[in-house]
């Protein structure tokens, strides 16, 4: 198998972070631009999107959450998302942080705006605050709760270390001071340090 991806791509790195945990070796790591539309990344993906597995068999799958659910399904006996299939409840927590995902992603594409002069303060704004709405419903909600490491605490912490990554003045350890001390313990397991940007 191959995975295209970026090294800061957060959604690239939960699924980085997924082969890491369940020991996946026959996965060939290929960094990838999405921005170059390079004609091997568009073969296997007219979206020009990361990341993306293509598989043994030269069909590819993509979107991250598309590839989490395989390798954890195929390589890991749905030890990850466990069952979250039928917990809507679940679901929409799931649906709650890649909605974060995409804030702190679409705020780092108003930062890059600006030097071109195109920087919405608006935009900079609503990201922001629905970053820190959003993260204080994921303390309210007790995803952290969970002794045994689960598909929606790898999304935190790999959500949490890209915000400190990409947007380190956005004060989001001051209304969500349990997250904080729940990463800091969190963050030490090898599948996040091995998979950590480092760039």
């Amino acid at each position: 198998m191959k995975l295209y991806y970026s090294d800061a791509s957060p959604y690239a790195r939960c699924v980085r972070v997924f082969i890491c945990y369940h020991n996946i070796e026959d996965v060939e790591e290929i960094i990838a631009n999405p921005f170059d539309n390079s004609p091997e990344l568009l073969r296997v993906n007219p979206l020009a999107k990361i990341p993306c597995l293509q598989l043994n068999d030269g069909s590819a799958l993509y979107d991250s959450e598309v590839i989490m659910r395989y390798l954890d399904a195929e390589f890991g006996h749905s030890r990850l998302f466990g069952s979250m299939e039928h917990n809507w409840l679940q679901q929409c927590h799931f649906s709650l942080l890649k909605g974060i995902f995409d804030s702190a992603v679409s705020l780092r594409q108003e930062q890059l705006r600006e030097d071109e002069g195109l920087r919405s303060s608006f935009w900079t704004s609503r990201f922001e605050q629905a970053l820190l709405r959003g993260l204080k419903e994921v303390e309210r909600l007790g995803i952290t709760r969970s002794a045994e490491l689960t598909a929606l605490q790898v999304m935190l912490v790999c959500l949490l270390e890209y915000i400190d990554f990409r947007h380190p003045d956005l004060p989001w350890r001051n209304v969500t001071s349990a997250l904080s001390v729940w990463l800091k313990q969190t963050q030490q397991a090898d599948v996040f340090i091995t998979t950590r940007p480092q760039v």
